[in-house]
């Protein structure tokens, strides 16, 4: 199951590199995917800082989730994951763990998200990552947001 869960955490990762590490102005994409960050700014009328320390949020989201060295190993394979994390922390994102989707949510307060719109964050981060042709990514986001 650990295997299981690093490689389903890899695959969401490599969907998020894009997303969190690649300015979309200077990426070559090798497919006609969209990355997510800019169909999230235009689906919840999101800035892009909102939207990435979102996205890192959600990262420590999933790392509150899973087992240590799983998620150290999966940390491995994730430029900069460190680096994002820690920026979510530094900015007052994250402010303490992250142990269900109401704890989450409530960090997106930080970013200026409020309710009822820091609720459907993780959902169209899901619907995003759909349309940009990373259906096998939102699946394994999907198990882990429950």
């Amino acid at each position: 199951m650990a295997l299981n869960v690093r490689r389903v955490l890899a695959a969401l990762v490599a969907a998020w590199t894009f997303a969190l590490i690649v300015d979309p102005a200077h990426a070559q994409p090798a497919s006609p995917r969209r990355t997510i960050v800019p169909m999230l700014e235009e689906q919840l009328g999101l800035n892009d800082a909102q939207v990435r320390g979102a996205l890192g949020a959600l990262l420590v989201f999933a790392r509150e989730r899973l087992p240590k060295p799983d998620f150290d190993d999966l940390a491995e394979s994730i430029p900069n994951a460190d680096r994002i994390m820690q920026e979510v922390k530094l900015r007052g994102v994250v402010t303490g763990p992250l142990d269900d989707m109401d704890d989450y949510e409530r960090s997106l307060s930080n970013l200026g998200i409020g309710q009822p719109l820091a609720s459907q964050v993780a959902p169209a981060v899901l619907r995003a990552l759909a349309e940009a042709g990373h259906t096998r990514e939102r699946d394994i986001l999907a198990g882990v947001i429950d």
